[in-house]
């Protein structure tokens, strides 16, 4: 283990800087988006589903397999998971640009339908930071380091640091529900995460010292978040 070489920072202040800084958060996002097939087939309990494609379908596929899958697109043949770690207040205006935008290319890649997790949890499991530097370094990493490297080289127009992104090099990532926020556009979406994907448990109730079934309720499973909440309106899904 080699030294530290950081200056000090006491705990105190770490915490302060996260209470004033904006641009500071403890969550992880990864968000889907509409993929070029037709219909998202998803793995439930009483078998397949197929569904129109769409992000809320790749988003239901997630909930409903409780996972993430990677993939070795961007990442020099690694099959990895990607994340965002820009404060969920910033995405009004990440988002903002499917609506003004001219082209399908001057769009983000992604759409507001999501999980978050905690830095701190994804960390233990292996996420890390992606590495941003000039596009001939990356022969200066060695192989096991390469899937983190994103090329920066502002003078030409290279610049993704805007994605601040992270990257957890896994095949599969199994979600904790407990460890685990779902993100939508609208409240209405998080409604109906939240019921669609509850259980139902029985509610007991005692007379004349024996139980009987009373009622329901519904038990969440998945608590999910709007995006509205922090100025996040009128959505509309992009064309293909």
């Amino acid at each position: 283990m080699t030294d530290n070489i950081c200056p000090e920072i006491s705990p105190e202040l770490q915490q302060r800087i996260r209470l004033v800084r904006r641009d500071m958060g403890i969550l992880l996002f990864h968000f889907t988006r509409t993929p070029e097939e037709n219909f998202v087939v998803v793995k439930t309990r009483g078998g397949e589903l197929s569904m129109l494609s769409s992000a809320y379908s790749v988003l239901n596929k997630i909930l409903y397999e409780e996972s993430l899958r990677g993939s070795s697109k961007w990442t020099y043949g690694k099959n990895c998971i990607c994340f965002t770690e820009a404060p969920i207040i910033e995405f009004n205006s990440i988002f903002a640009l499917n609506e003004i935008a001219s082209s399908i290319k001057e769009r983000p890649r992604y759409e507001p339908f999501g999980i978050a997790v905690s830095k701190s949890w994804l960390y233990k499991k292996g996420g890390r930071p992606v590495i941003y530097d000039h596009p001939d370094n990356i022969s200066l990493l060695p192989d096991n380091l390469k899937y983190r490297f994103v090329p920066y080289d502002p003078v030409n127009g290279i610049d993704y640091t805007w994605e601040r992104e992270w990257r957890l090099n896994v095949d599969y990532l199994k979600l904790d529900p407990k460890h685990t926020l779902v993100v939508v556009p609208t409240s209405k979406d998080a409604f109906k995460i939240v019921y669609e994907f509850a259980d139902m448990e029985a509610d007991y109730d005692y007379a004349d010292g024996e139980s009987y079934i009373a009622g329901a309720y519904h038990k969440p499973k998945w608590l999910a978040v709007s995006l509205e909440l922090f100025g996040f309106t009128n959505w509309k899904a992009p064309d293909k």
